[in-house]
């Protein structure tokens, strides 16, 4: 059933430039459904013009999708679409008018991976002495491309960090290059060199698609002409974590015509600057900007109001109040641990037990960052007995299926399969076409899920369990050379000798508890909803730690990413939100930071 109340019907009726502030549990994906719903049924769209409605994960994108199907009782279906921002400007805008870039280019391709734009550039060459050296292929080593060190700029900005502004400068990753080691005129030379060779062979990341959309649209005034036609509504889901060039192509299309455009996020929920994520950008339009309409959903339909009060700790004071409707407030809604050097994994049954007591079977561990998360799965320090990556990949696939994630487990070992069946072709698009052509092949990821199920056991020790895959994967795909997983043979500063002899399991354990609570960072369960979750904080105060002094707001400003990472943790759970701290932090600073009603767990009860 669909609750409306009045902040919903407002963005339910607004039309034009719209930007939709929706607190966690708000039912916002359910109420973008609904809009697309409305608009259906008073006939502003169809016939062959629809909604294009677009998020930031494929996993959103099916959410959308799964709302809507509930509420209408059919898939959403052509003329709408669904799918990635990334996805929409490949397929609308970047594929289909690359053309007009230049004619001299090869069928353009989007990037899984951007380190087939380094290797397009590395050679090998016979020196003086007749031995067999790596190398740059011209003109990289030319005196215009060579940076303060007289080495290649290659070597210090590889071609796969190169990005381009919507300014059109030239960056790396976003940053500036350094004035003491290279040139800003050989550096700008060095990219266009760069940039000029990827776009002609029709290699393009996901990044440069998005650059090129933008130039499009600039110069081709009728493809946002066709585009406004085709799509005369379009509403993008988590636009929290929208790009600066992102904002600028679907700032570009309004400008060009574009009526109706919806942004709709949580600012406080943008987890992503390391892609690019600007959550400023869209506070600023909703702040400020009075080309928008800003709306607000403060409903919580998920959590109780303890739960809602403790993650609204690191809002500014000025934010509207998220309110709980609808949910239970229960005996033991907030439990806290204390954790010691050695009882990581008495607390973990602990809250194992307490969900499966309570029947909390949606539930999720959760740290920040990998060395916490290793240490809460039991793992030593990193091993590598392996020169390739190839192992580490089958184990990670192996372990999706264990968990249950078998769709993208099959994606895994499907990706990993093709280059050892087909390991005479080089040719990148030629590999990712069998790839796409597979995956609709039934006997194919029947196969798949076969090696899946059979793969050797992790209670091998490493070098057996080498040994034995080796041969297997030769076997199941019929291949006529002997498979390679370059295993290590003398000790060095990533391999002990004693681990050859130990189990794979003890270095690369599966991701979940016990009792199959999964074990996993913050970025994992954004946009989920759990019946409960622990989160670990960290003990030491560092750039990538969580720790009990960040949950708070004293300065009044716009947060963090590391505050807004907890406020993504601590407001999934509808039920229960387990935290668990360092036992430096005293029951006072417990209780004064989170109230009288928490339960804090003693150590003798664990």
């Amino acid at each position: 059933m669909y609750f409306e109340n009045d902040e919903r019907l407002a963005y339910l009726g607004a039309r034009g430039k719209v930007i939709l502030n929706a607190c966690p549990g708000s039912g916002k994906t359910t109420t973008i459904a609904k809009k697309i719903l409305d608009l259906e049924n008073q006939n502003e769209i169809g016939g062959h013009s629809g909604v294009a409605c677009l998020s930031f994960t494929n996993s959103a994108k099916d959410e959308i999708n799964e709302a809507y199907r509930k509420l209408s009782g059919k898939s959403l279906q052509f003329p709408n679409h669904v799918s990635t921002i990334d996805s929409f400007i490949n397929k609308f805008i970047t594929l289909p008018f690359y053309n007009l870039l230049n004619r001299d280019f090869n069928r353009p391709k989007i990037l899984d991976q951007t380190n087939i734009l380094d290797d397009m550039w590395k050679t090998t060459y016979i020196d003086r002495n007749g031995k067999m050296q790596d190398g740059l292929r011209r003109p990289l080593n030319d005196p215009e491309y060579k940076a303060k060190n007289n080495r290649s700029i290659f070597h210090l900005y590889p071609p796969s960090e190169i990005r381009i502004e919507p300014n059109g400068a030239f960056s790396i990753n976003g940053n500036q290059p350094s004035a003491d080691k290279v040139d800003r005129a050989n550096f700008n030379k060095y990219c266009q060199l760069i940039k000029n060779k990827q776009f002609t062979k029709g290699l393009i990341s996901t990044g440069d698609s998005a650059y090129i959309a933008l130039h499009l649209l600039k110069n081709n005034p009728k493809i946002s002409k066709w585009l406004s036609l085709r799509f005369p509504f379009i509403i993008i889901d988590e636009a929290q974590d929208n790009s600066i060039m992102q904002h600028a192509i679907f700032e570009e299309l309004t400008n060009q015509g574009l009526n109706n455009i919806e942004l709709i996020g949580d600012p406080y929920q943008s987890l992503y600057e390391w892609r690019d994520a600007n959550p400023t950008e869209f506070l600023r339009k909703y702040d400020e900007d009075e080309t928008w309409q800003s709306f607000d959903l403060t409903d919580n339909r998920r959590s109780p109001q303890n739960i809602v009060d403790v993650f609204s700790k690191v809002r500014r004071q000025e934010d509207s109040k998220i309110n709980s409707v609808g949910c239970q407030e229960l005996e033991e809604s907030i439990v806290v641990y204390k954790y010691t050097a050695n009882n990581h994994q008495l607390i973990i049954k602990h809250y194992d037990d307490f969900c499966s007591k309570n029947k909390y079977l949606n539930s999720c561990i959760v740290v920040r960052g990998n060395s916490l998360k290793d240490l809460l799965l039991g793992k030593k320090s990193e091993q590598r007995p392996w020169n390739v990556e190839l192992p580490k990949s089958i184990i990670y696939a192996k372990n999706l299926y264990l968990s249950g994630d078998i769709k993208n487990a099959i994606k895994e070992i499907r990706t990993i399969c093709i280059p050892l069946i087909h390991s005479d072709n080089t040719d990148y698009h030629s590999l990712k076409e069998i790839e796409k052509e597979k995956s609709i092949d039934p006997s194919f990821n029947s196969l798949m899920i076969t090696i899946l199920a059979e793969l050797p056991s992790f209670s091998l020790s490493v070098s057996d369990w080498t040994i034995k895959t080796q041969v297997f994967l030769k076997e199941q795909l019929n291949l006529n050379y002997d498979v390679d997983f370059n295993l290590r043979n003398r000790k060095s500063k990533y391999l002990e000798m004693t681990t050859l002899d130990e189990s794979v399991e003890i270095h690369f354990k599966k991701s979940y508890s016990a009792f199959n609570i999964p074990i996993t960072t913050i970025h994992q369960v954004k946009g989920q909803t759990l019946d409960s979750i622990l989160v670990f904080f960290n003990e030491k105060k560092h750039k990538d730690n969580i720790t009990f002094e960040n949950i708070s707001n004293t300065e009044n400003i716009f947060p963090d990413e590391t505050k807004r990472l907890i406020y993504v943790a601590l407001s999934r759970p509808k039920h229960l939100l387990a935290m668990a701290f360092p036992e430096s932090i005293t029951n006072g600073e417990l209780i004064n930071k989170f109230g009288e009603k928490i339960r804090i767990i003693e150590e003798n009860e664990l």
